[in-house]
């Protein structure tokens, strides 16, 4: 059973079509029919019904549509992989970083490069829990910083630090060096981000109902429509600290909004010894001993 009439059956059902797929695949249809088939005939059961005016596919067919899409997607993932390894004798260190983290990250993958000059790297931000929980146990990422804990018994989750929400307001809106948020326009993260969980849970706490102007999805935007008067946004004390602050000012917030940075790996997997280096950077840009 080859991976290509794998992939030559997916071509057929999302182009509903043997011409188009054929044309798609760059293939003669006659060839196309005859993998089907043979591909069928392996398989023991029927995968599509032909007619003369269209094709429909068989309950058994959906079914293999969907592993066969999985399988074919792994395939060339590993095949990736395998070329990486092939590329350099070290495979990339793949890291999941939040937004606000970049400055620092990059000053220790810096550090880690003069160490290991013909290292390379992946860096990704997966801010969705389950995706890079996932990604951890399946291997498919070496190390994940994020803004809450990992509860899971093959992951280490290490708290390296915690850091202020500050108000983020156009230069010199504001003559105290602290206040509250209630009543102020506010620039807030979407709903789907664990800041703006925070910042609800916060809200909730204290019994504020705030008005919000306008919701982001990076802090980046947040940044410019504070720049252009729309509103005040809440961000980390350490992202404002790394960016271009020119005609923005912070102000504390009041009462104090905060959260905790966790560094996390999955602990069953052997890292290289290169991996656990820069896991050590890590904790030692914070000053943090495990």
């Amino acid at each position: 059973m080859k991976i290509l009439h794998f992939e030559y059956f997916i071509a057929v059902v999302e182009h509903n079509s043997f011409t188009r797929a054929a044309e798609y695949l760059h293939i003669a249809q006659p060839s196309l029919t005859q993998a089907i088939k043979k591909l069928e005939q392996e398989l023991g059961y029927t995968l599509l019904t032909r007619s003369t005016k269209d094709i429909k596919i068989t309950e058994k067919g959906i079914l293999f549509y969907q592993y066969a899409k999985d399988i074919v997607k792994n395939y060339h993932l590993t095949v990736e992989k395998m070329y990486d390894l092939n590329y350099t004798e070290e495979p990339k260190i793949k890291l999941s970083i939040l937004e606000s983290t970049s400055q620092w990250v990059s000053t220790v993958v810096m550090q880690h490069h003069k160490i290991y000059e013909n290292q390379r790297y992946l860096i990704k931000e997966i801010l969705d829990y389950d995706q890079f929980l996932q990604a951890l146990l399946k291997y498919d990422i070496d190390i994940v910083l994020s803004n809450e804990y990992v509860n899971h018994s093959d992951i280490v989750s290490t708290e390296i630090y915690n850091e202020e929400y500050v108000l983020l307001t156009p230069k010199d809106a504001f003559n105290t060096s602290s206040t509250e948020i209630v009543d102020l326009p506010l620039i807030l993260p979407n709903q789907t981000y664990q800041v703006r969980k925070h910042f609800d849970d916060y809200c909730s706490t204290h019994g504020i109902h705030p008005n919000i102007v306008l919701e982001v999805d990076r802090f980046e935007a947040a940044c410019n429509f504070v720049r252009e008067g729309l509103g005040f946004a809440i961000i980390p004390k350490i992202y404002y600290q790394s960016i271009h602050t020119e005609y923005l000012s912070t102000v504390k917030i009041e009462p104090q909004l905060s959260r905790t940075i966790y560094m996390n790996h999955n602990k069953k997997r052997k890292h290289s010894d290169r991996v656990l280096s820069l896991l050590d950077l890590f904790k030692s840009y914070w000053h943090f001993d495990s």
